[in-house]
């Protein structure tokens, strides 16, 4: 099988087909997968056929590397359609990107064209605030497309639609089609903007179009919440034309028809259970969201039962850690969806304690329901309960998590993968590695593994320190270059001054910055030491989808 861990036993000729049939197999692969593989394809010079490898290669190589299949204006071209988000919003190799694809179009100030605007495409996400403004409307289209937007560019668009100067004409004159054209820069939109739409427009939208919109259940709220009558006086009684009713329970414009005072008065003598799962996907405002609490609460004054946990959804935030105390939740599976909302970490905290406190086990199903986010909340006897067998289907993302937490994983992780052989076994140790001791570190060198960068430079510093250059080239393998961009940078630069300069230049990558012969570096370490770190949930990125072992791509694509 093939693995960038077993990459030394396949000729570079075997990758480059390999990745031609990706290509035409359409395989969606990571940023691990795609700079591993890179590598491996240019091991022998960069191929003149690039056009026959997967579009997101390019994002790892440059316009020179290009040169022998087209121009950069055709590059750049590619990139417009690769998946830009594989590399990180703010990273250097993306900066880089934008930089070089504006000096290729030779646009000379902050005005993009038409034609550019279309050849740049994903890249237009990238681009300041000055050229939102400068460059008018027709980068509206495009922008729709970007998954978010730093300050400076959210009010460069607000200021491009509130001038009315777009091909898409001025808020006043929207329909629900320019909405739904324009669907994924909604959320920037402020009340000044949102109160000039027609209402009718927004209505429309909201009742034909806002399921498929990429918009959260939040966002559409910020819409709904504009549509609402203006009351003067508040309900306290429901007129009879605003029962809510089966027809009502059933339309997803419900929101926009009943304010708080007004849903909290026709809820009264309302059976929701059997529509409860369905109405909290509406776009309530958390105003309206906590009218609905309330009637719940009402209807269940001695405590929830179990089979409307399930049901909650966004409404889970809204509840204090008393509350949720006296849940019952009895099974792993009511544990995932309550956490699949995604409620606050005070909230999460709250549902783990509760589980677990009621003697549930943290299984597979319970863990890839902490996994993704809540990991860093298990304290150290919690995660100590976790049997290491249900780590074999589980992904977790632990890179917040305190260095304490990253040790009992790993052990725990080493458990349970020791049986498996390379490079099976360094794929699935690898999300652990961050606790992982010296001693383990050296031994995985002998096996030559292709550690990528990032990787590397998150291991346990007192590990990391304690490698020699011999063995830094073992776990690296083809990565090993990439030390150099790393070099003045800490935790890197503090291991090349422990370094012998001689041993640093065995590895021809230019390292300096060692020790010279005869002399003795005396460093201070500046790190903690594991145990001392404190435990403390950091927000959490999403992204640690469950590894795409590449021997499974070499079976299914060659296949």
């Amino acid at each position: 099988g093939f693995t960038c861990a077993a990459a030394n036993e396949m000729a570079a000729e075997r990758f480059q087909e390999l990745a031609k049939v990706m290509k035409k197999k359409n395989v969606k692969l990571g940023e691990d997968q795609l700079s591993c593989l890179v590598k491996l394809v240019t091991l022998h010079g960069v191929p003149k056929d690039l056009d026959s490898y997967p579009t997101d290669l390019l994002l790892f190589l440059s316009p020179s590397d290009y040169a022998a299949t087209g121009s950069c204006v055709q590059y750049f071209a590619n990139i417009g359609k690769a998946n830009l988000d594989v590399l990180q919003r703010e990273s250097p190799q993306r900066k880089q990107l934008l930089l070089e694809a504006l000096a290729c179009l030779k646009i000379p100030g902050t005005e993009v064209s038409e034609e550019n605007t279309e050849i740049l495409g994903r890249l237009v996400c990238d681009l300041g605030g000055e050229y939102i403004r400068s460059s008018g409307g027709h980068l509206l289209k495009q922008l729709s497309q970007c998954e978010s937007f730093l300050p400076d560019q959210e009010e460069a668009i607000r200021s491009v639609i509130s001038s009315g100067n777009t091909t898409f004409g001025p808020p006043e004159r929207w329909s629900a089609f320019t909405l739904n054209e324009l669907s994924g820069l909604i959320p920037v939109l402020d009340h000044s903007i949102l109160q000039k739409i027609p209402k009718d427009a927004l209505t429309l939208w909201l009742k034909d179009f806002a399921r498929d919109s990429p918009l959260s259940r939040d966002e559409l709220a910020t819409v709904a919440k504009e549509l609402l009558p203006r009351r003067q006086k508040r309900a306290t009684d429901c007129p009879p034309d605003q029962k809510i009713t089966e027809a009502v329970l059933n339309n997803n414009l419900m929101p926009i028809f009943y304010p708080p005072d007004l849903l909290r008065a026709c809820l009264k003598n309302v059976s929701l259970e059997n529509h409860l799962s369905q109405v909290v996907t509406y776009a309530f405002s958390v105003e309206q969201l906590a009218v609905l609490k309330d009637y719940l609460d009402e209807t269940y004054p001695d405590g929830y039962p179990e089979s409307l946990l399930p049901s909650l959804g966004p409404l889970t935030a809204l509840f204090t850690p008393e509350d949720i105390s006296k849940w019952k939740i009895t099974s792993a599976d009511t544990l995932a969806r309550l956490l699949g909302n995604n409620p606050p970490y005070a909230q999460a905290s709250a549902i783990i304690r509760r589980y677990i406190g009621l003697g549930n086990p943290l299984n597979t199903t319970a863990l890839n329901a902490i996994g993704p986010s809540y990991m860093c909340l298990l304290n150290e006897t919690e995660l100590n309960r976790i049997d290491p067998s249900s780590l074999k289907l589980a992904s977790l993302n632990i890179s917040n998590c305190s260095q304490t937490t990253k040790n009992i994983l790993y052990a725990k992780a080493k458990q349970a993968f020791s049986s498996q052989p390379f490079p099976a076994y360094y794929e699935l140790i690898a999300p652990y590695l961050e606790g992982a001791p010296g001693q383990d570190l050296k031994a995985l060198s002998e096996h030559k593994v292709n550690m990528n960068i990032s990787t590397f430079v998150k291991l346990r510093k007192d590990a990391l320190m304690s490698l020699t250059p011999s063995e830094v080239q073992g776990l690296l393998g083809v990565y090993l270059p990439d030390l150099k961009q790393w070099q003045n940078k800490p935790p890197i630069w503090e291991w090349v001054q422990r370094q012998q300069q001689s041993e640093l230049d065995k590895l021809h990558i230019g390292l300096t910055g060692g020790t010279q012969e005869g002399y003795i570096n005396i460093v201070t370490p500046k790190f903690q030491s594991p145990s001392s770190a404190s435990l403390h949930p950091v927000a959490m990125t999403l992204h640690l989808l469950p590894a795409l072992l590449l021997s499974f791509l070499m079976m299914s694509v060659l296949s």
